[in-house]
């Protein structure tokens, strides 16, 4: 049975994020298509016992709102481990995955244990060093070894890879923890072409999640994994340590914003409207701002050819194959707000078509459905040039300008193509 998943997401407890709804689940899964959504922070306190309360147990592992819904939940929270590397301080995010509720718990008894304060959806666990996070990273695995321990967008600055005190392997942080470690979450700035620039995740699953902050259709099911498994969390956490990911759906990295180096407009020094973007070869070589003169925030690109270099390789773009299979797709009601010349994704116009489509065809199908079938499926349900915008995106045939960075998304445009290896731009 092919699955889709989207294991990582955030509750209202998380900062940075609004209030989520089960009934906006409910409704836009089905939509987008995807079977499996994760909780998230489900150690908060407050979120845990919404989640004890809302969700029905089944006996294989998931949960579900109502006994008839087609949408599945596994347990899932992002925790944030904090251990000094050298003389820095590194912060890393980290997806867990829970089978049980009574593993949760006794995971919180460890984090209180270890004084962690369990008031935010994202928990801080401080760690002296890497043979500290090691260890508490095996007493959580050891309370139950079906709990999976996923290092969480690997590449973005809060990523074990990140820019932030960069360290050049996952044994540099996770110390002997990363023996527990089957996958890696691909995040919204890299894909699996790109991860296959960094040796070390060669024997490494790559999924891909959301990591959505709202259950909105343009957020939550953004990225997904469809794996071959049976409709149990078992079946799922075994099929993704073995390997058998069917492909993977992502963001154009140059849509995320951290894929090039650069400094956004806005930033102390620089004045209205200065930015500055860089791909590998045109960071300048000191890695300084032209403009301010600080350090620029290094992108997923760049950080991805200094790991390759680091780990004792090459590796480029056009060198490598990735080891998993995977489309770039743009998340449909961003397709129909562009080719209506619409702001809002969630105008009455845009949603509108969106439910043409999706009701004859669910989202994350559409993207592995072929050309012809597209076209014949949508034809006159919705205007030629839509169909021709989202062909153009199946192709391949679309680009961000400029490219995300420094926390900036992408912009889009449909219809050509960029070269995200030459870019070279410095905006006074």
């Amino acid at each position: 049975m092919h699955l889709n998943l989207d294991l990582h997401s955030h509750s209202g407890y998380a900062g940075g994020v609004g209030n989520t709804s089960f009934d906006a689940i409910e409704r836009n899964m089905p939509l987008k298509g995807i079977d499996i959504v994760g909780t998230g922070d489900c150690l908060h306190p407050i979120w845990y016992d919404m989640l004890r309360s809302t969700l029905h147990e089944s006996s294989t592992g998931l949960f579900s709102v109502t006994d008839d819904s087609t949408i599945s939940y596994m347990l899932q929270t992002e925790i944030i481990i904090t251990a000094d590397i050298g003389d820095r301080r590194k912060g890393v995010h980290n997806v867990i995955l829970f089978p049980t509720f009574e593993s949760v718990d006794a995971t919180r008894s460890l984090l209180e244990k270890w004084g962690v304060k369990n008031t935010v959806g994202r928990p801080f666990l401080c760690c002296e060093g890497p043979d500290d996070v090691a260890r508490k990273l095996s007493a959580i695995h050891g309370v139950d070894d079906m709990i999976e321990i996923v290092p969480a967008h690997v590449m973005t600055p809060e990523g074990v890879f990140g820019s932030k005190a960069p360290v050049d392997s996952l044994c540099d942080f996770y110390s002997d923890a990363t023996d527990l470690m089957s996958m890696v979450e691909t995040g919204l700035s890299a894909d699996p072409l790109i991860l296959a620039m960094v040796p070390e995740l060669d024997r490494m699953t790559l999924i891909s999640n959301s990591d959505a902050h709202s259950p909105a259709l343009h957020r939550m099911g953004r990225e997904f994994t469809t794996v071959d498994a049976r409709r149990s969390y078992e079946s799922i956490i075994t099929g993704l340590r073995r390997g058998h990911v069917v492909h993977t759906a992502e963001f154009n990295p140059s849509e995320g914003r951290y894929f090039l180096t650069g400094h956004r407009a806005g930033r102390k020094g620089h004045t209205q409207g200065e930015y500055c973007i860089f791909s590998p070869r045109h960071t300048p070589p000191d890695g300084k701002c032209p403009i301010c003169g600080k350090s620029l925030t290094v992108g997923v690109l760049e950080r991805a050819a200094h790991l390759s270099r680091a780990q004792g390789e090459e590796r480029t773009l056009d060198s490598v194959r990735p080891s998993t299979q995977f489309v770039h797709m743009v998340p449909l009601v961003e397709i129909i707000a562009h080719n209506r010349g619409i702001s809002s994704v969630s105008s009455k116009k845009v949603l509108s078509a969106y439910h043409e489509v999706t009701s004859i065809c669910n989202e994350c199908d559409l993207w592995f459905e072929s050309e012809s079938a597209v076209r014949k499926m949508l034809a006159g349900i919705v205007t030629d040039s839509l169909i021709d915008d989202i062909i153009q995106v199946k192709r391949g045939n679309f680009t961000f300008t400029p490219a995300g960075y420094d926390g900036e998304y992408g912009a889009l445009t449909i219809g050509v193509q960029g070269d995200v290896e030459d870019v070279s731009i410095v905006h006074r």
